[in-house]
């Protein structure tokens, strides 16, 4: 099952090869999607998917029944209906867009990508504003759930985004999305429980087979980061386009890891345990450790929290994922009109701020620049290296979306890892 940085349950240590097979079934929501849909273009051995990347860009495909609103249009009375992740935009950027449009906004939220998947699918539900993973976007778009963006309502996408996310590689010309927020996957760690200089090492990601640290060191417990990082420490860095024998040695990597460090696979790592000392060593979304701050129990010393980004603190010489969410219209919504309003709003510099100011992940904003975060007091100084820099998404590797073949080989890897062999 694929985690998204707002999943906040913890997930089973162990889980029987059974009870995967059925969660590869279940989890092999695009080719549920794309059934009965046209071809589209792209990279992928699945030609209904199009799937870029840095190297090889794509623009999504139209559909002639999935019409773009018409310009000039006023915005529809609502209520808007929004479907997002819980708890992943500031309630005080909900109650503004009220506040200035007069439209009550709906919050229905999932909590994972599968289930927004399935839902979204039945077409029993009508939302007007959706919030994927980029990496998910060209299964929705192949199954026709969302609806072509009419930039002549998104004066802020130029205006505000930087260029790179404004025409991104998995969406050439931003047919279907904006971006919402970015986010690095890398290691955190606390001064107090592990002395190493982390951010100093030939390879980083090695700090997490050192026994020294036994007993406090914890991986994600979901199988594409945690095998990535398994893939890192071989210095294999092709994560979207891993074949079995990289799986095989990400694999035996993360094998030795119970023995070794006595693992532990959360979900809650970053942002709860580290700073309530219960791990020292984890493996971080840079966002994350951005809330860790607010999850130091009274008393407790925050100073402590470190984080790097592999391929920063290398200069690209190691492997490290960086990616971002983002914002759509679906297909069937009721209220397209203002759905383009509310995502313009969201993307004005100034909402922008506020929203990252409670959530902790950073918006793609010219206008803030990542240097002045811990001069204007938004982050404390120790944890300015979990800011995403534009020149971050030239490095490392941005995640794209798994064929159902793919998919499928890294559940079966990532299986026999809780399995323990």
């Amino acid at each position: 099952m694929v985690f998204h940085p707002r999943e906040r349950s913890p997930w089973r240590r162990s889980i029987s090869r059974r009870e995967m097979l059925k969660l590869m079934a279940g989890t092999a929501v695009a080719g549920g999607l794309l059934a009965g849909c046209g071809s589209g273009s792209g990279s992928s051995s699945d030609s209904r998917l199009a799937i870029g990347t840095r190297e090889n860009p794509v623009e999504q495909p139209l559909f002639d029944e999935v019409p773009r609103v018409e310009s000039g249009q006023e915005p529809e009375e609502g209520p808007l209906r929004v479907y997002n992740w819980a708890d992943y935009i500031n309630p005080a950027v909900l109650k503004g867009f009220t506040e200035q449009f007069g439209a009550e906004v709906e919050v229905t939220t999932f909590y994972n990508s599968q289930e927004a998947a399935q839902k979204l699918r039945t077409g029993k539900v009508s939302f007007d504003v959706f919030f994927p993973t980029q990496d998910e976007l060209p299964k929705y778009v192949a199954g026709k759930l969302l609806k072509p963006l009419n930039h002549d309502y998104l004066p802020n996408l130029e205006k505000n985004v930087w260029p790179a996310l404004a025409d991104p590689f998995y969406d050439r010309g931003s047919r279907y999305t904006t971006p919402y927020v970015t986010y690095s996957t890398g290691i955190g760690w606390r001064t107090d429980m592990v002395p190493a200089d982390v951010a100093g090492m030939d390879n980083p990601w090695e700090i997490f087979w050192d026994p020294e640290y036994k007993g406090i060191t914890g991986l994600y417990d979901e199988y594409r980061d945690a095998l990535s990082v398994g893939m890192y420490r071989s210095g294999l860095t092709g994560v979207n386009e891993a074949n079995a024998s990289d799986l095989n040695k990400a694999r035996d990597n993360l094998l030795e890891l119970p023995d070794l460090v006595d693992i532990r696979y959360t979900i809650d790592g970053a942002y709860s345990r580290l700073p309530e000392g219960n791990l020292g060593l984890v493996e971080a979304w840079s966002g994350d450790m951005l809330l860790a701050v607010q999850y130091v129990p009274k008393g407790g010393d925050a100073s402590v929290l470190r984080y790097a980004w592999p391929p920063k603190t290398t200069q690209d010489k190691v492997g490290g994922m960086i990616s971002n969410d983002c914002m759509c219209v679906l297909a069937n919504a009721e209220h397209p009109v203002l759905a383009h309003t509310f995502i313009n709003y969201v993307l004005d510099a100034d909402v922008a701020l506020k929203n990252m100011g409670w959530l902790g992940y950073q918006p793609p904003q010219k206008s803030l620049d990542p240097k002045t975060f811990v001069e204007d007091g938004f982050i404390p100084e120790n944890l300015s290296t979990a800011v995403v820099d534009q020149g971050d998404f030239q490095m490392g590797q941005i995640t794209t979306q798994l064929t159902p073949e793919e998919e499928g080989r890294w559940l079966d890897a990532w299986s026999r890892v809780q399995q323990g062999g």
